[in-house]
């Protein structure tokens, strides 16, 4: 049974990892487009390092001709996503192929944590645009400028993750135990400890080192940051500990702390550890969320763990009633 359990857990494990990989935002992404007789085509670079040139490759088929230009709009210094779309400058793009339409748009490196926002359009002679090409109304193509991160910092901290999602998974499947009725609480609260010690190591310090090779930052979780990846790491960090507490004595043997709930309850936060990860896992890597609903979300859900736990911990410290009467004291009287 422990063997078929393992087996189960690492074929989890491998298809959430495969679920994060493929649901990447930062994995490049196939755009087309039509407008007023012109098709756009375009494999998005969502990455590029800092010390690199990206090569943006457009195709365009339509009735061009020589009083119209495809241009690419960028922002400048100062400019961002917020920046209104009319205000970014204005480049030509250069001719790759003239036979298949395809037009470039070399990219200078730029500072690592860096963005270079840009869409695509069509003018004629006077400056007037016959059509343009966004991934989204009123919304640019994102380019980030990374930094190169040695292969070791990324090698443990896949590996850490990947033992975090293993660890969850037996967890869950002790859980389940649990809510069946076991009363053996002492494997899961095991299991969820490791995920505690590999999610903090995989998340923080190798976290911290991933980010500041490949981003130039440490860490952009609450209340830091509004990285929607920081953050994600952070909720399921707090919701492995606030497993962990709540079976606190069952783990030491009754040395350190006590259990917060009854068996079959803690059973039950053991499997929405796993649906919690599970839900983590299918938001897609690398998308971001705006930063008021980041810290409005993420606090709100470290508000709720830290009051289940903190439930759980008063229950254990009102005495329990035994039901039975208590006889009064005999007085004895005086002759």
């Amino acid at each position: 049974m422990t063997l078929a359990r393992i087996l189960l857990a690492v074929v989890l494990t491998a298809v959430l990892l495969f679920i994060a990989r493929t649901n990447s935002r930062g994995r490049p992404e196939f755009y087309t487009y039509s407008e007023n007789g012109f098709s756009f085509e375009m494999t998005t670079i969502p990455k590029a390092y800092q010390s690199d040139t990206a090569r943006i490759m457009l195709k365009i088929t339509g009735p061009l001709g020589d009083s119209l230009m495809p241009v690419i709009r960028h922002a400048k210094f100062g400019q961002d996503a917020t920046t209104p779309l009319s205000k970014y400058e204005t480049t030509p793009l250069t001719p790759a192929d003239s036979a298949e339409g395809r037009w470039e748009h070399l990219a200078t490196g730029g500072l690592i944590g860096g963005r270079k926002w840009y869409y695509f359009e069509i003018r004629d002679n006077v400056g007037g645009r016959r059509a343009a090409f966004t991934p989204a109304p009123n919304q640019p193509f994102i380019m980030k400028y990374i930094g190169r991160t040695p292969d070791w910092i990324v090698f443990a901290h896949i590996l850490l993750m990947f033992a975090t999602v293993f660890f969850v998974v037996m967890g869950m499947l002790d859980g389940v135990d649990l809510v069946r009725g076991s009363p053996e609480v002492r494997p899961m609260a095991k299991m969820y400890f490791w995920a505690v010690v590999c999610a903090f190591l995989g998340g923080y310090p190798f976290g911290f080192a991933m980010n500041w090779y490949t981003f130039g930052t440490v860490w952009e979780g609450v209340p830091f940051g509004t990285d929607a990846t920081d953050n994600k790491t952070q909720l399921l960090f707090v919701y492995l500990l606030l497993v962990m507490f709540a079976s606190l004595g069952s783990l030491t043997r009754g040395k350190v702390g006590r259990d917060v709930y009854r068996a079959r309850t803690l059973g039950v936060l053991g499997v929405l550890g796993f649906v919690l990860m599970l839900a983590i896992y299918l938001i897609p890597h690398s998308i971001q969320f705006a930063p008021l609903l980041t810290k409005v979300v993420c606090w709100s859900f470290i508000g709720v763990v830290a009051t289940v736990y903190a439930v759980g911990l008063a229950r254990t410290l009102i005495p329990k009633k035994t039901g039975k009467k208590q006889d009064r004291p005999q007085v004895e009287v005086a002759s």
